[in-house]
């Protein structure tokens, strides 16, 4: 098993997939999207797109400590801080979300609390704070933990499979995000529409 944590090929062939998975999600969401009806389509594009520019930007943060760590540390110290500064960077992001998300939602409770909209604005809260913040504290936990050791204690005491825990790790980085646009997302209308969720 140490030979697979310490192949280069895998860490190579596993940061690629990881890479090339980013690169293809418009085109998901676009498939996504045809199937939705149309009068949700261009809000379903609109979020999509945004979620994936949210994404592009923090590869694009963890690319860059990759990089640097690269030039000073190696390929072992440079994949595993790309991995957590993925999951570090997104949560970030998802901070602000659910914080929007939260405005979003008492805006929606001043607006209407007529009918069923109650509960259902109440379930969206309930998502925010117990599904997405949650996801998003413990992706931030997970990534600012793995990003400090191996920006300050690899070089000293590195494991060969920290990589693979900070691959494994992202996950956490894209339930935190997911659920967090998926409450912003859920809460959109209820801004909006005084009568909807009635």
């Amino acid at each position: 098993m140490e030979a697979f944590y310490e192949s280069t090929t895998v860490k190579a062939v596993t940061f690629f997939l990881a890479a090339g998975l980013f690169l293809i999600t418009p085109l998901i969401n676009s498939a996504i999207n045809n199937r939705l009806p149309v009068a949700m389509r261009a809000q379903h594009a609109k979020l999509a797109k945004d979620a994936w520019m949210k994404t592009i930007i923090l590869f694009a943060g963890s690319i860059a400590a990759g990089l640097l760590a690269l030039v000073n540390g190696g390929f072992d110290k440079a994949i595993s801080l790309a991995f957590f500064g993925m999951c570090l960077f997104s949560s970030i992001g998802s901070v602000w979300t659910v914080k929007k998300t939260k405005t979003l939602i008492q805006e929606a409770k001043e607006l209407s609390l007529a009918g069923n909209r109650a509960a259902r604005i109440c379930d969206v809260e309930r998502m925010n704070s117990e599904k997405a913040a949650k996801a998003t504290l413990v992706s931030f936990t997970i990534g600012l933990l793995g990003f400090l050791y191996v920006a300050l204690i690899f070089d000293i005491y590195g494991f060969s499979w920290v990589w693979f825990t900070g691959f494994v790790s992202t996950a956490f980085a894209i339930q935190s995000a997911r659920w967090s646009d998926a409450a912003n997302f859920a809460i959109a209308k209820y801004v909006s529409d005084p009568n909807h969720g009635q």
